[in-house]
Formats: structure tokens, sequence, C-alpha cells
């Protein structure tokens, strides 16, 4: 018996789950994210996914995801049946669940055992076995369920034919109990039995004696106990030895030494061929074919990648539709891993020897060759994934272009793939600079059909609405969003997040438009100063996203030294933001522009929520007067913006994140946006920027009562905001003004330390 879920394949990952550093249980804290656009898998729930809604189909996806996607796309669908299987594989792994069916038959075992006469109780038997490897520990299922299965059923057969107060059933259970020792540490062996020991408990102890072997990792006497087994025709156990010596042969090479891995693979292939080939032995033959599926995986993978993709893509129902797209998904991250870039152009030629496997790697590449893999494929096919792979991998300038979108604008709206072709015309009318034409298309997309787009596809949609809009209103229209989900982001999967794990405030945001990350990126790197001060008072916005953009507007007009636009963002900012009231009094009322900065440096420093940036998604939901415990505070993010990682890996990340100007824009807004936002970045960290603003303004007005107080505060921002290299140094530097100057302070002594890192 064997456990299918995951296979015998996987077992080096579920080790590593179990045993290494895991993202999933790192010590947080974890943010609660909006989700606006799905791209590890698609929105939930995923039954509709299954159903053949498939949105805009994502290269990021899983490729369990895309494999479905390819099924639509193709004209095929799945069953009911096959449907649930789909949802089930994917739960399974989003929220690595591994069949938790040892806990129960461990459970049922111990009832059975504990009943027994004089038999000293157990209470619990651990599963999992662990072992050292150069550079490395591992943790593996060791007894699976069939194990504590087959022992209730011997156990009750014995019972029958011993008594269950015998002392042979007493015996046997004690020799049982150091069997299942084994399971999580130890060599423990139960001793042969006298010569002269009924016959029936001298093959149940050769048995225990062999399976003792087999959990304690000597696979060689456990070879040795199962072979003298299938030799004894009067063993009760005779029949299983077979396959047990297969077992045996495929646990060795899991475990064993990697040199001989591939001659003990060969060895179980070659047993389960002689028992699937003995009528004697036709009750194993199921647990027999099932096991030679996992043989052939480890000794002939390209085989198998070829017959599973055959499998999985023909059109009859399949019941074992779960297990064999979990095996094949498996056997494809065993070659290329999770990275597609990888696996294209050599490992694909290598490998995929069929449609399905070839469209999965190019539709995840992003090499240039992938493109033209793609339009030679589709030119060959004529058939929608390979179109939507062609129209996902070119860009504006290929010479197949024109035909491609021909092909995709008449993709009827019904079909699974128009949400996908729509997507990926417009954007390569947006890189060609055909604005009219891509908003045209959007236009018609979301006024007829947008009923049928999925959240996530709206606001992929959304997006490129935004970026071709005609003027600041229509920009500030799409910029927002209703988030596709929440999620923690502890690991990297895209999970919502259970209705019990939102508080009351983030509740009264589900449904509410938000900014998404291009939108917020957009707004920051793009928009220049003077339209943020238009956007701050447009009622396209709604009020929350205008007090956003308002506060990150008047910040940014204080720290560019642009008096008359924060004066105005100063009158917008108070009645959004009333609790500020007398801050921005104070700011209006001061007589010159040095006074101001410094009114405004210490609002900043009184309400260390502010910054000159607006937040993507839920951002910051604490009051802005707060100090958030996990450093949200006094423009966090300016630690990270200016980067002097010049590397050719850093570059590309930069230019993967870059975000298109609006059609609108004129080109002197444009290059007044990048001259202000340079001069953000060069701030580096915000502590550091307020500490020299503050220590300037105490030098040269030391007898400002607010002074003392501003010098805490700053001394405060080092300590709780993010920082950098240098922020030590102006850390120290406002607290020796402070301790010096006002030695007997209230300040002063509330400002023991000040911080180095």
């Amino acid at each position: 018996m064997i456990r299918r879920l995951p296979s015998l394949l996987t077992i080096a990952l579920i080790a590593a789950l179990l045993s290494g550093p895991s993202t999933a249980l790192a010590c947080g804290p974890f943010s609660l994210d909006t989700i606006f656009v799905f791209t590890v898998h698609p929105e939930y729930p995923l039954e509709n996914f299954a159903r053949g809604d498939l949105g805009t189909i994502q290269p990021s996806y899983a490729r369990s995801y895309l494999y479905v996607a390819y099924r639509y796309l193709n004209g095929n669908s799945f069953t009911p049946d096959e449907q649930n299987a789909l949802v089930e594989l994917w739960r399974d792994r989003l929220n690595l669940r591994w069949e938790p069916t040892e806990e129960q038959s461990v459970k049922r075992w111990l009832e059975a055992r504990n009943k027994v006469a004089n038999a000293a109780a157990i209470t619990n038997i651990e599963v999992y076995r662990s072992r050292e490897k150069p550079n490395e520990y591992e943790t593996y299922l060791n007894c699976q369920k069939d194990s504590f299965e087959t022992a209730v059923a011997t156990l009750e057969a014995r019972n029958k034919q011993w008594g269950a107060d015998s002392a042979s059933v007493k015996t046997w259970v004690e020799a049982q109990d150091q069997v299942f020792a084994n399971c999580s540490e130890g060599k423990h062996v139960p001793a042969a039995t006298d010569a002269d020991a009924d016959t029936l408990v001298r093959a149940d102890r050769q048995y225990q004696i062999a399976a003792a072997n087999f959990y304690a990792g000597d696979f060689d006497q456990a070879l040795a106990g199962f072979q003298a087994i299938a030799a004894d025709r009067g063993s009760p156990w005779h029949d299983a030895a077979p396959y047990l010596i297969a077992r045996t042969f495929l646990r060795k090479a899991s475990l064993g030494a990697e040199e001989q891995k591939a001659a003990s693979l060969t060895e179980s292939e070659k047993q389960l061929d002689k028992i699937l080939a003995s009528q004697e032995l036709k009750e194993s033959h199921d647990n027999a074919r099932r096991l030679l599926s996992l043989v052939r995986l480890r000794l002939h993978p390209k085989d198998v990648v070829r017959e599973l993709a055959i499998s999985l893509t023909g059109k009859k129902a399949n019941p074992n539709l779960k297990q064999e797209l979990w095996d094949y998904t498996v056997l494809l991250d065993q070659f290329v891993g999770d990275e597609p870039a990888s696996a294209f152009p050599p490992k694909v030629a290598e490998l995929a020897g069929d449609d399905l496997t070839d469209w999965l790697f190019t539709f995840q590449s992003d090499k240039s060759e992938a493109a033209a893999h793609a339009i030679e494929r589709w030119q060959a096919t004529s058939s929608l994934p390979w179109l939507l792979a062609a129209l996902a991998k070119v860009d504006f300038h290929n010479p197949s272009v024109a035909a491609l979108k021909r092909a995709g604008s008449a993709i009827p709206t019904n079909s699974p793939a128009f949400p996908s072709a729509v997507f990926q015309i417009v954007r390569l009318n947006i890189a060609a600079g055909r604005f009219s034409e891509a908003r045209a298309m959007l236009d018609e997309l979301l006024r007829k059909d947008r009923a049928h787009l999925n959240a996530s596809a709206l606001n992929s949609l959304r997006h490129q609405r935004m970026l071709v809009a005609n003027n600041l209103d229509e920009f500030l229209s799409y910029s927002q969003s209703a988030p596709a989900g929440m999620s923690w982001n502890d690991d990297g999967r895209e999970i919502p997040a259970e209705a019990d794990d939102v508080s009351e405030g983030l509740k009264s945001l589900q449904g509410k438009p938000l900014f998404d990350s291009d939108a917020a990126k957009v707004l920051n790197e793009k928009i220049p100063l003077s339209l943020l001060k238009q956007a701050a008072v447009s009622k396209t916005l709604p009020e929350h996203l205008r007090r956003d953009v308002a506060q990150a507007a008047w910040v940014r007009a204080v720290i560019l030294r642009d008096e008359t636009t924060a004066a105005e963002l100063a009158l917008t900012l108070k009645a959004l933001v009333p609790e500020m009231a007398s801050q921005l009094d104070n700011f209006l009322a001061a007589p010159d522009w040095q006074a101001k900065q410094f009114a405004a440096i210490y609002a900043w420093l009184r309400f260390p929520g502010l910054e000159p940036t607006v937040d993507t998604g839920i951002g910051r939901q604490i009051p802005l007067s707060e100090q958030d415990s996990y450093r949200d505070n006094w423009w966090c993010s300016a630690a990270y913006i200016a980067s002097t990682d010049n590397s050719e890996e850093s570059a590309k990340k930069r230019a993967a994140n870059e975000v298109m100007a609006p059609a609108f824009l004129t080109s002197a807004q444009q290059a007044n946006a990048g001259k202000e936002y340079a001069l953000l970045s060069s701030l580096g960290a915000a502590p550091n920027y307020i500490s020299q603003q503050v220590v300037a303004w105490a030098t040269r007005n030391p007898n400002d009562p607010r002074v003392p107080e501003a010098l805490h505060l700053a001394v405060n921002t080092t300590r709780h905001g993010c920082t950098d290299k240098q922020t030590g140094k102006w850390s120290k530097a406002a607290y020796d003004f402070l301790h010096r100057r006002y030695p007997n302070n209230t300040w002063t002594k509330q400002t023991p330390y000040w911080f180095k890192d």
C-alpha cells in the first residue's frame, strides 16, 4: 500500500518544507495586503476558474492553472468531478495540506492495541523520521497509514485465532510496538522466535523483523527478510512480500546513496513487472500498477511527462486527473524549477515532446526566442492557446503583430480567450503609441462586457485605461480600483484573509476603491506637484483617496520649497484632516518660509503617518498622529527609494517595475515630475532629513519653545522610522544639541539615548 499524494517523487520537497527555513513560519509582522490582480493563481473562488472563467490569464500562474486554461482554450472542458479534483489539488497545495490520514490511522491502531490485556498503554506514535545528510537535514514520512491499517487488521485476526487475552497476542503487540518505534528514530528490531514456536507466530515475527528493518532504514536487511518470506509459500505474508520487495527498492532509491539510486529503481521496476505478469499475485496488481507509476516517474521522467501530458489533454473523463496533474507539474518543476525563463529554449527542446508542455514553457518564458516560437506554432496550428501565447510574447515592432491583432480581434466575446486577447492587443497598441485605438477598445469592452469580467480582469483593463486617459479627471477615475481580494503577505501565496482576520477598520474599506501599486507609482513618480494639487480637490476621487493625495502633496510641496502650493494645500488638508488644524494654522501663520518649513516639520514629527507619497492598497490604518509599532512612520519608503545598487540585476528589477507616464501628460509635466521625484529620492531616509531640518532650526532659533520637543521627536524618528547608514550621525547630532543646550528640560530627560542603527 502506498500513499498517493504527494507522490514519492516529492519526498525531498516535503522534507524541505518540514525541516528547512520556511517563509510561512517566519516571524512577521505580516501585513494584510490588497490584491488587485491575482498573479500567482486565479482569483477566488477557484471553482470559477475550474469552470472556465479564465479572466486575463497571467504567465505567472502556476502551471496547474495554466494547464486548465490550455484545455479550455482548446475547446475542451472538465466534468463536474474533474472540476472538483482540480480545486482539491489547488487547495492542497495552497494550504500545504498533505492528506493528514496518518493521524487517524495511528489513532485507530492505538485504540486497538491498548485494549490488549496486560499491554502497557501507548498514547502517541510519531510517523516522521529525520536523517542527516552532508550540509542538510531532512524529515520524511516514514510510517504511512497502510502500516497501521495492516496492523489493526492483523491484530483483529490474531485475537480471533489466539484469543484476545492470550500471551501470544500480547507478545505480538510488543513486537509490533518495536516495529513502530522505528517510525521516528533508532533501530528497534524484535528478536527472532524460537525454532519450535508456532508456525504462524514465526511467520508473523519474520514479517515484523523485515518491517522493522525497513522503517529503521536498513534496506538490505529488509530486502533479505521480504525475499525469504516470498520464498516461503506457507507464510501468510507470502503474497504481499513481492510487492514489499519492490517497495523496499524504491525506498532505498529515495533515501539511500545517490550512486545506487538508478540501480535500485531498476530493480523495483523489474520486480513490479514480475508481479503484474503473475496471475498468482493478481490481488497485488492494483497496488503494483500505482507503485510502478511512481518508479517510472523517477526512472523515466521524460517519458512519463509525455505520457501524462497526452493523458491530461485527452477528451475522455479522467478519474485520475488530480494525481496525474500533480505528478506532471511536479516533474516539470524537477526539470526546470519555478523560474520559467531558464526553461526556454534548451530544456524545452529536450523535454517538450507534446503540445501542452511546449505551450506551458513558451507562455511562461520571457526570452525573445519564445515570441518567435509562439508565432511559428500559431501559424502551424491556428489554435487559440498559441495565438494568446504569441500575443503575450511579441512586442509592437514584430512584423507579425498586425496579423496577430486581427486574429485576436476576431475572438468572440463569449470565448474564454476574449479578455486575455483584448488585454494583449491593448498592450501592443499602447506600446506603439496608438492610444486612441486602445481607448476605443477598452471603452467598448468596459461598456458592453463589464459584467462578464472577474475583478482581476476588470482591474487589469482599468489599469490600461488609466494609462491612456485624455485628462487628469479621466486618469483619476481609472486610477482607483476595488481590490479583488485581501491576503496576508506571509509567504508569497495569495490566500484570502478569513473574515475573522480583518479588523473593523479594514472591513469598512472592503469594496471601496483604492490605489493599486501601479496607480500609486504613477501618482508618486509621474504626476507633477501642480497636478497633485488639483487631484487633492477633485471630486472624481472619494474622500479617503483625496485625503491621501492631499497629505502627500502638502508634504511634497514643503520639501520642494513651493510656498504657494504648500499654503493652498494646507487649507485643503485642514478640511480633510481636521485633527491637524492647529498645526496647519501655525504653518499658515508663520512669518517667513523658514518658519513655515519648521512648522511643517514640527507637524510631521507629531503626525508620523504623513509622507510625500500616496499609499498602495489599504495603506497605513492607524491614525496619522499615532506612531506605528512596525516602523511605518515618517515616510518609511524613503529609506529605500535611492538605491546605490547599480548592478545589472538591480537595473533589470527597476526597469521591470517602471510604469509609463499617462498619455495626457505633456513633456514639460513629465519633466517636472521627474525632477521632483529625483529630489525626493535624493533625501535618503526621512529621519535623516527631518533631523537635519530640526537641528538647523534649533541652531538659528534656540529660544523657540518647540525646539526641545522637536529635538526629542527627531531622535525618536531615528529609532522608530526606517533608517540608513547615515542615520546614526543625525540621531547623535539631535541628541547632543538637546542635552547640551537644554540639560534640565523635560524633553531632555525623556531622551536618554541616541540610536546608531
